[in-house]
């Protein structure tokens, strides 16, 4: 099985991917937030896929386009650094991105689909893989949508089986993705699940129901539980390094937001990004969240964290 961690906006840039493989060194293949292929790259951009930024880590930048030429163009500006491979971001629910008819909101205009998805791997000379939803009011379109997908040479098509409307709520539409397996060709496109993968359970639930599935695709539950891919793996850890492990990744990543980042209010903003899914590791779990929440100066932040820490 192949881990990937999932694109998350503002919270997968380089700081932390480097955390994870310093500390957490399970996830063979890594996605960077989503780049706006319409624009230039941006220095905040370019330090993202900075090799020297991202040493020892498998990285495919992510574009969000519905233009064909703006991917060729991105991969232009991307090859210098060393990337072939882009990854098309068709599964964002967000409002400002889905109005205009990006991320999710091309699912809803299969036609348009089709015709992005036919000019775009005519004119590609490098490989080009996919993360898609299901839909966007509802599944209804999902066969037509998979069996536009099934026509061209996408490398990787990872599914992710909600619609728009249901953002990260609701239970995934597992008899969707079974279609997906059903109409993709293993042969020319590795399809790879993402959703809801939140422990040893969920895993083994879906990989006996898929077992021909080889890569999963995991985002907030590596936030929720840094060590997951370990425990998936059957991987044993020592809890007194686990411990240790837990607290450097959280530190490493600190320092870094710290030395990017203009104000301490800007780092805490971050890390409590990161807390909204994390704290359920910790004792008194919710009563910690909400005094992270309530933190407005980093001393008061670093004081609460470390008691928190010492508490495992």
């Amino acid at each position: 099985m192949q881990y990937l961690l999932a694109p998350m906006e503002g919270l997968t840039g380089y700081i932390v991917r480097n955390a994870f493989h310093h500390y957490f060194d399970y996830i063979d293949k890594y996605y960077t937030p989503f780049i706006p292929a319409a624009k230039k790259m941006n220095n905040k951009i370019k330090r993202d896929i900075d090799p020297a930024n991202n040493d020892g880590i498998t990285l495919i930048p992510q574009a969000m386009s519905i233009v064909a030429d703006e991917v060729i163009d991105l991969h232009r500006q991307l090859a210098p650094y060393g990337y072939d491979e882009i990854n098309i971001n068709l599964g964002c629910p967000s409002g400002t991105v889905v109005s205009k008819k990006r991320g999710s909101g091309l699912l809803a205009y299969p036609d348009m689909l089709d015709a992005f998805l036919d000019e775009l791997y005519t004119k590609a000379d490098f490989p080009v893989s996919i993360k898609t939803r299901v839909g966007f009011d509802d599944d209804t379109l999902w066969p037509e949508l998979i069996d536009i997908y099934s026509r061209y040479p996408i490398s990787e098509l990872t599914v992710h089986p909600r619609v728009q409307k249901d953002f990260y709520k609701n239970t995934p539409r597992m008899n969707d993705f079974a279609l997906a397996v059903e109409k993709i060709d293993p042969a020319k496109t590795v399809l790879c699940y993402n959703g809801d993968i939140t422990d040893k359970e969920s895993f083994d639930d879906f990989t006996s129901a898929f077992p021909a599935i080889s890569e999963v695709m995991i985002g907030r539950g590596l936030f929720a539980d840094p060590a997951l891919i370990a425990k998936l793996k059957g991987i044993d850890i020592d809890p007194t390094e686990m411990n240790e492990r837990l607290k450097n990744w959280h530190d490493e990543i600190l320092s870094g937001y710290l030395g990017i980042f203009s104000g301490e209010k800007d780092a805490m903003f971050r890390m409590k990004e990161i807390w909204m899914y994390m704290h359920g590791l910790f004792p008194d779990s919710e009563k910690l969240w909400k005094k992270i929440k309530k933190c407005q100066t980093l001393s008061d932040y670093k004081s609460i964290v470390g008691l928190a820490f010492s508490s495992l």
